[in-house]
């Protein structure tokens, strides 16, 4: 059975231009790709040093032949992302802004060049690995590790 395509996509843009090193949320709306009818994506774009992200439900994915080409020193390109339900963006200078407590949490690391898969120091491969939160702390992307994933540990 198919598992049905999450709402948001996540990750850190590092194209060039304006939005360089921010990060990308893009919100498909409500139901499949596909049912997108032709309406353009949401997509918005914050910087690191300006926000925390809270997301919900994520899973880790990439795309293993364009990491296995980047790898191989070929032009970098987007080839991975987090698929989540939820995307709760916390402005630092709110009031009520409350930093992210990493040292419980386990940071999820992404570099084709280093290696093809999303990867941690406990684990050297979380591709597809389930989280129910992740957090962003500046550029740097964290998870909490109570949602059991079938495929890692």
């Amino acid at each position: 059975m198919r598992k049905k395509k999450k709402r948001f996509q996540v990750r850190f843009h590092l194209g060039k231009g304006a939005n360089y090193m921010c990060w990308q949320v893009k919100d498909y709306g409500i139901g499949s790709r596909a049912a997108n009818n032709g309406v353009a994506v949401d997509t918005d774009y914050y910087p690191p040093s300006t926000v925390s992200l809270e997301l919900t439900n994520c899973t880790l994915k990439n795309s293993p032949k364009t990491a296995m080409k980047i790898f191989n020193g070929q032009h970098k390109t987007v080839c991975a992302w987090v698929e989540c339900d939820m995307v709760d963006v916390n402005y630092k200078k709110d009031p009520s802004f409350k930093k992210v407590d990493t040292k419980n949490l386990r940071k999820y690391k992404y570099n084709p060049k280093k290696n093809l898969h999303w990867f941690t120091s406990k684990c050297i491969n979380a591709d597809d690995k389930e989280l129910a939160k992740m957090h962003t702390n500046n550029r740097a992307l964290y998870g909490q590790v109570s949602k059991v994933s079938t495929q890692h540990s």
